[in-house]
């Protein structure tokens, strides 16, 4: 059975790019476009791991991170913002759930991203 990506980006042509790379490495995906539409939809549909952008309207992805890491303790997930000076937050870095690899929009390497997602879902 294919893993299942939550990618959650409010932008929708970066997300739908991101799932249609994701989507010929075999993995099932879902999209959400703020934290508050993804966490309604794990709740119906429970991911492996999200792809989580930062700036988002309403709940950033901070805040979206610790949320579903309490509703969902087996969830993993990956950072992707295009914010360069971003810095995982000292109180992420001891979650083993949170990837210490960091991606920058956009993305130009996504064989890297893919070896990410395999790494903490295996």
């Amino acid at each position: 059975m294919p893993y299942r990506v939550l990618i959650l980006d409010d932008d929708r042509h970066v997300s739908e790019s991101l799932a249609m790379q994701l989507d010929d490495e075999g993995f099932m995906t879902s999209q959400a476009h703020s934290a508050e539409d993804a966490l309604r939809l794990l709740e119906d549909e429970p991911c492996d791991i999200v792809i989580v952008d930062l700036r988002l309207p309403g709940m950033n992805g901070i805040d979206f991170i610790n949320a579903a890491s309490r509703g969902w303790g087996k969830l993993r997930f990956i950072i992707y913002t295009g914010s360069p000076e971003f810095h995982i937050p000292n109180s992420m870095n001891s979650m083993e759930s949170v990837s210490e690899a960091l991606f920058l929009k956009p993305l130009s390497d996504y064989a890297t991203l893919i070896s990410e997602i395999r790494n903490m879902l295996d």
